[in-house]
């Protein structure tokens, strides 16, 4: 976790603890009132502080331990010991789970690593259609999800009519600037303002946009279009 993480984590914690202890000097409903609301006012103050928890366990524990160290120093610190104070944790974590419980159902998860999102940044990937956080899961240079990445999912239609509306006709000579793939064995579409060639698979992982002048095809899938720049007016003077 960030240094900014565990900072916040402790100061959280010293509060919750501070506060239970006043709670239980007060009286035991005190106390169990103090131990109800804690979770409430821990979690809201993870999120208004934002912060990165790597894993979900540790929100509900904060609470949890908070109030279990502040009885423990009221119990063992005090002459006169109430027993029933021990019921004041057990308050603490049955209300943290019942809050995670309810966010757990009304919350969305990634579709890879099915972490919980909140109120994180996620995106649905234009490629597979799957919502997935930004964490691990989204690949913001490619604009698709990681599993899209790696298995190289493409986007465009494989008609070879769509590819002639967008590129015009198949160029018979030359390299795909990317791969280096000779016109003799792929299918080689050149840009419609530079006319820098590059083969489909080329095109498809670069999003239909040229790599040198940055000219994006025409007739972008309804979902890439929020990730590419609006494409520019086509020059088909090399086809």
């Amino acid at each position: 976790m960030k240094t900014r993480t565990i900072t916040t984590l402790v100061a959280i914690m010293f509060m919750s603890v501070l506060l239970q202890l006043v709670a239980g000097l007060v009286n035991l409903w005190v106390a169990l009132v103090c131990g109800m609301l804690l979770p409430t006012l821990t979690f809201g103050l993870l999120r208004f502080f934002q912060a990165d928890l790597e894993y979900g366990w540790i929100a509900p524990s904060v609470p949890i331990v908070s109030s279990l160290a502040g009885i423990a120093i009221l119990y063992f610190g005090s002459a006169g010991k109430d027993v029933r104070f021990w019921f004041v944790p057990l308050l603490a974590a049955a209300a943290a789970g019942l809050i995670v419980g309810i966010r757990g159902m009304s919350s969305r998860r990634c579709g890879l690593c099915n972490r919980r999102i909140g109120s994180g940044l996620a995106f649905d990937c234009p490629r597979c259609g799957m919502l997935v956080c930004e964490r691990n899961c989204w690949v913001f240079e490619q604009c698709r999800c990681r599993l899209c990445e790696q298995n190289r999912v493409p986007i465009f239609s494989p008609d070879g009519r769509w590819w002639d509306k967008q590129f015009g006709p198949r160029s018979s000579y030359g390299r795909c600037q990317i791969c280096m793939a000779t016109a003799e064995e792929a299918d080689l579409r050149v840009c419609g303002k530079c006319g820098r060639p590059q083969c489909r698979d080329c095109w498809d992982f670069a999003n239909g946009q040229c790599s040198r002048c940055q000219w994006v095809v025409e007739d972008l899938p309804e979902l890439l279009r929020a990730f590419v720049a609006a494409p520019a007016q086509p020059e088909r003077s090399r086809h």
